[in-house]
């Protein structure tokens, strides 16, 4: 009984494996034509008549594009390393993240030095993981 239900474990292990790794590479699919979408309406944004408001929805279109590459850029990374994500990776994506919060929120001055602190926070966060936790390992392993 014990042998056959390490047997029918296995196979359900593999069968979700195999599932989560289909559903990932559809969501990549996905991602990718949201990106040539995004390119899109960038060409067709700069070649409209120009307003005022107009730069802003080409900045606005050029931030959904960075967001939606960094996606993929996960994406591809966790099929390449079967499912594993590098928590340096996971910093960095953060990191770029807040950046873009910066670039496009930077109204509100305390919530401008907030955001400035998390990156800081991230920063050094990944500083220690390379220097003292991964000194070893090769730095594209983690990006």
């Amino acid at each position: 009984m014990n042998k056959l239900l390490n047997k029918f474990e296995s196979k359900t292990l593999i069968f979700l494996e195999k599932l989560s790794f289909l559903a990932l590479i559809l969501v990549g699919l996905l991602i990718a034509f949201f990106i040539f979408r995004e390119i899109f309406i960038m060409f067709m944004l700069v070649f409209k008549s120009e307003t005022p408001t107009q730069y802003y929805k080409i900045l606005d279109s050029i931030l959904s594009f960075f967001i939606f590459f960094e996606f993929l850029t996960l994406i591809i990374t966790s099929i390449k390393h079967k499912g594993h994500v590098s928590l340096i990776f996971l910093l960095s994506l953060g990191v770029t993240a807040l950046i873009r919060v910066v670039l496009t929120y930077h109204d509100n001055l305390i919530g401008t030095l907030a955001v400035s602190a998390a990156i800081l926070i991230l920063i050094v966060g990944i500083v220690i993981l390379k220097r003292f936790i991964f000194p070893d390992e090769p730095s594209d392993e983690h990006l």
